[in-house]
């Protein structure tokens, strides 16, 4: 079952990312042919992983190519619809291209065949806990705890010289990495990031000129790591007690 997962997969990334080309992209949105030449690509490199059980897995190989034409058509209907959101629409097609693999392997093994009993559901559990507290919980904590600050006009004014939502989305990336650095037992990481971070910033800082700024980037990264800290502490204590 894995090696066959694992087959599939592969397959599936290199024909997606490694022979699918830029042209073949843009070009498809008019010309039904690419799209029809991107789905040959991936029934040929399915054919040539599955050749030794070409036939047994014939219907695997020929549930994908069809699935694969149907989504990748849908995808790009939603692109006309929605231009704006090109990486949504990017991850979405992904999830259902991997789904329907892990579908059809479950399909051609049965449920049987799925390690479940080596699962530790208390451990998924407190994984969906930490996350959903780094990328949704801890956001809002920060929003509450620097309102008093941000109703002043020289934040509202920096603020709109930046990326939209840049600063929420590099927080969660950085609290991710700090509780992965604890789980790994590599702690010199966070120092590495704490001092990277502070490299990228003293630019910013230098430039600014302002104490108040300064102050409010430097409150906000160490209340930041303090967080993701405490959160990966607890993280990683809890699960050597399971």
């Amino acid at each position: 079952m894995l090696t066959l997962l694992l087959k599939l997969l592969l397959a599936h990334l290199i024909g997606d990312f490694a022979l699918q080309t830029k042209t073949m992209v843009l070009r498809r949105k008019d010309n039904v042919g690419y799209l029809l030449l991107h789905i040959l690509t991936h029934i040929a490199l399915l054919v040539g992983f599955l050749w030794k059980d070409k036939e047994q897995y014939a219907l695997v190989i020929a549930t994908i190519a069809i699935s694969h034409l149907a989504i990748d058509s849908l995808k790009i209907w939603m692109e006309e619809k929605f231009p704006r959101n090109p990486f949504l629409l990017f991850v979405i097609d992904q999830i259902l291209h991997i789904s329907i693999i892990f579908i059809v392997v479950i399909f051609s093994f049965g449920w049987d065949a799925l390690p479940l009993q080596q699962i530790s559901f208390e451990k998924v559990l407190l994984y969906s806990i930490a996350f959903v507290a780094i990328t949704i919980v801890t956001p809002v904590i920060l929003r509450l705890f620097f309102s008093k600050w941000q109703k002043e006009s020289e934040f509202y004014n920096k603020k709109q010289d930046s990326l939209m939502h840049a600063g929420l989305w590099i927080g969660i990336i950085e609290r991710l990495l700090i509780v992965l650095f604890i789980l790994v037992d590599f702690w010199e990481g966070i120092g590495f990031l704490l001092a990277a971070k502070s490299i990228f910033r003293f630019g910013d800082l230098a430039n600014a000129k302002d104490t108040k700024f300064t102050e409010y980037i430097l409150v906000g990264t160490l209340a930041s790591f303090m967080i993701a800290i405490s959160i990966g502490y607890g993280l990683k204590l809890l699960l050597n007690i399971i």
